[in-house]
Formats: C-alpha cells, sequence, structure tokens
C-alpha cells in the first residue's frame, strides 16, 4: 500500500477515533452535566427539608416557652394572691383585736363613771382608741374599699357616744367584708 493510502487510512482512523472521543466526551458531559442537576435538585430539597424542620423545631420551642411563660405567670399571680391574702388578713386581724379591746376599755370606763377608776377608765379608753385608729390605717392600705369602710363604720361605733348595738353591728359587717374578701380569687 503506497505511503499515501496508508497516511490516508491512518488520519482515516485518527479522524474515526477523535470523532468517537468527541462522542464519548460529549455523552460524559451530558451525564455529568445531568448528575449534577440531579444533585443540585436533591441538595436544594434537602435544604428545603432542613429549612421547614428547623422553622417547626423554632415554633415548636416557641410554643413551650410561651407555654412555661404562661405557668411562670400563673405561678407567681398565684403566689402574690396568696401573700395578699396573708398581709390582709394580718391586718384585719390586727384591727379586729384592736377594736375588741378598744369595745372592752370602753365598756369599763363606762361602768367605771362617777367613780374614782373613771379617769384611769377614760385613759386606757383614749389609748386603745389610738390603736384602733392605728389598726384601722393598715386596713385601709390593704383594702379592698368595702373592707375599709366597714372598717371605718366598726372605728365609728366605739365613739362614746354611739349604742352597743352599732358596735355589734359594725362588727359583724366588718367580719363579713373581710370574709368576702379574703374568699375572692
Amino acid at each position: 500500500m503506497p505511503a499515501a493510502a496508508a497516511r490516508k487510512q491512518a488520519q482515516s482512523t485518527v479522524d474515526a477515533a477523535a470523532r468517537q472521543a468527541d462522542a464519548a466526551w460529549a455523552a460524559g458531559q451530558r451525564l455529568a452535566d445531568a448528575a449534577w442537576a440531579a444533585g443540585q435538585r436533591q441538595a436544594d430539597a434537602a435544604w428545603e427539608a432542613g429549612r421547614r424542620q428547623a422553622d417547626a423545631a423554632w415554633e415548636a420551642g416557641r410554643l413551650q416557652a410561651d407555654a412555661q411563660l404562661d405557668v411562670a405567670r400563673e405561678t407567681l399571680t398565684a403566689q402574690h394572691l396568696t401573700a395578699q391574702r396573708e398581709v390582709r388578713r394580718a391586718a384585719y386581724a390586727a384591727f379586729l383585736a384592736a377594736t375588741d379591746a378598744g369595745h372592752q376599755r370602753r365598756l369599763e370606763w363606762q361602768q367605771a363613771l362617777g367613780t374614782s377608776e373613771a379617769a384611769g377608765g377614760r385613759d386606757r379608753y383614749r389609748a386603745a382608741l389610738s390603736a384602733v385608729t392605728e389598726a384601722l390605717t393598715f386596713v385601709r392600705l390593704e383594702g379592698p374599699d368595702p373592707v375599709s369602710s366597714a372598717a371605718e363604720a366598726l372605728e365609728s361605733s366605739l365613739d362614746a357616744n354611739a349604742s352597743l348595738g352599732q358596735y355589734q353591728a359594725a362588727h359583724a359587717d366588718f367580719l363579713d367584708a373581710a370574709r368576702t374578701a379574703l374568699a375572692a380569687p
């Protein structure tokens, strides 16, 4: 075979091999592009799923935190109300003790009128009224208004000119108002 024909045949083989290589390269490039696109879609889907999962976890955490805050608020409110009731109960009890002592001193003084004990009885009565006024201040501070009003009426019933029945009625009214206030939610 002449050299020119061999060269032509060799060139033809090289060209065929180059075309085959180009075709293989193109096919490989298409496969790589397809694999890359599939991988990108898979990564995007995984990213989106992860984002949704993170959003859901965030929302669940927020809801749990809100629930814990609600429980904490309810607990603090209950503790505050309990403490407030205890302070009120103490103020009401001190006021009742002072009014009972004032009532007793008033009766003793009125029974001692016309005797040498009258002046001492009057002084003890006035001292007891001073203690009632001081205790009334705490009741006014603690309230509520119906209890303060009932306490003021009870204090007025201790006046030297008030009737015994006025004291009894005012005492009962104060007890009712105090019990209602302490039982309120």
